[in-house]
């Protein structure tokens, strides 16, 4: 079923005069008593009998105003519904009344058109505040937000004098979308920084594009970008969470995620506010820049709380580590393995007559390694690796499982800590 789509606004109680609103892009409304006629004439022309406007009222502006709007609006859309007795917000109280009044009206999944020109001068923070509110607790999308700009023609009393002819006041609607966009931008990006999951931010930029570039500007190739920079960063936290090491060394989508930030930066069609918040996901990424991809994958784990996929990328990381020190292949799949069976040779003593395959088909390969007195000082570093994973992996079952899941994430850091220390020494 069609998402619903609901106009919403509050009716001022001051004097309105006729005139025509324009937009940015040029479109202009009839000659109209009221801001509402010309949103609903310019942008509500496509609703059906499931959608409908609100219209808030308080007492006096239900009586001086809302039989003359009815009457000039009834007639474009479907649904008028008047929401009475609204309080004057004079008070904080009345303040949360109103934000109450509004919210139980919307439905989950409403499309909203709002309206900000009238009412109390905390209202339009207000709609901006419960707007989001509605986002986070009923899914509700925002598709519009205007303010019909009266104001610009000049004092309300000298507007008549100053421009007799109607048709020649033309006061601006302003397009606020991009501010709401922006503070729902804003809260995407905080969580992927703070949690290194992308899904908020990702889900609104497939969602609505347009809000975050210029209105005048901004064609398919900002559009692409921007949707790459999406798929990068859900490419990269599926290959942290999913312990794709192989994926994560290439870096082929730490790369694309880069590329599209540095061009949606210099992009001139991108809303300038949006810039700040992609400098900082490109801060969030610069450190795969400083060191080795895994490296920054197992910081990245230890930073985000993905303890069990930290402690998976540090051990396959040494084994990497070491396979490079002596020589051997860290992607082939028998030498990764001989690596990691020669730490264990080193950890746990064990003769070389009890060898495993494929180390028993390679001693020379094998002694390389457990000769070589950088790995020597890794095997117990790697051997603490290996039953944090085992206990991990066990649900906890094993004899001499840790009892305090949270202990597991210190002990991450610590061998972490310690492997960079050794490696270094």
């Amino acid at each position: 079923m069609r998402q619903r789509k609901v106009f919403i606004s509050f009716l001022g109680t001051g004097r309105y005069i006729p005139c025509k609103y324009v937009t940015n892009g040029g479109r202009e409304s009839d000659v109209v008593k009221y801001v509402q006629e010309a949103i609903l004439n310019l942008y509500c022309k496509d609703f059906t009998e499931n959608d409908l406007a609100l219209v808030f009222l308080t007492k006096q502006a239900e009586e001086i105003h809302w039989l003359k709007l009815k009457e000039a609006i009834g007639e474009q859309i479907y649904k008028v519904i008047p929401i009475r007795n609204v309080p004057e917000g004079h008070s904080e109280e009345d303040i949360w009344k109103v934000f109450e009044l509004v919210y139980k009206q919307l439905q989950p999944h409403d499309e909203i058109i709002l309206d900000v020109t009238h009412g109390f001068r905390s209202l339009p923070m207000l709609q901006i505040v419960l707007t989001n509110y509605a986002k986070s607790l009923k899914n509700v999308d925002v598709s519009k937000i205007f303010y019909g700009a009266f104001e610009a023609l000049g004092p309300g009393y000298k507007v008549e004098e100053n421009i007799p002819n109607p048709e020649d006041r033309k006061a601006p609607l302003l397009d606020l979308t991009a501010f709401s966009a922006v503070q729902s931008w804003t809260y995407g990006a905080r969580s992927f920084i703070e949690t290194g999951q992308p899904k908020l931010i990702t889900k609104l930029s497939y969602e609505n594009i347009k809000p975050i570039l210029a209105q005048t500007k901004g064609g398919d190739e900002t559009a692409n970008h921007i949707r790459r920079l999406m798929e990068s960063l859900t490419k990269i936290e599926t290959a942290i969470n999913t312990n794709r090491g192989k994926v994560i060394s290439e870096g082929d989508w730490i790369a694309k995620a880069q590329e599209s930030l540095s061009y949606l930066q210099k992009d001139n069609s991108v809303f300038p506010l949006i810039k700040p918040i992609l400098k900082q996901i490109e801060s969030k990424l610069s450190y795969f820049n400083e060191k080795e991809h895994w490296k920054a994958a197992v910081e990245w784990c230890i930073n985000h709380g993905l303890v069990q996929q930290g402690i998976t990328q540090l051990q396959e990381g040494i084994i990497t580590y070491v396979a490079s020190l002596v020589g051997l292949d860290p992607s082939d799949l028998e030498d990764r393995e001989i690596v990691s069976q020669s730490l264990n040779i080193l950890s746990h003593g064990i003769k070389q007559e009890k060898w495993k395959k494929p180390s028993s088909n390679h001693l020379d390969k094998v002694k390389k390694i457990i000769k070589n007195t950088s790995v020597i000082k890794l095997k117990d570093n790697y051997q603490r690796l290996s039953e944090y994973r085992n206990d991990i992996n066990h649900g906890g079952y094993i004899d001499k499982a840790l009892k305090n899941g949270s202990i597991f994430t210190t002990k991450l850091s610590e061998v972490y800590s310690e492997f960079l220390r050794l490696s270094n020494s």
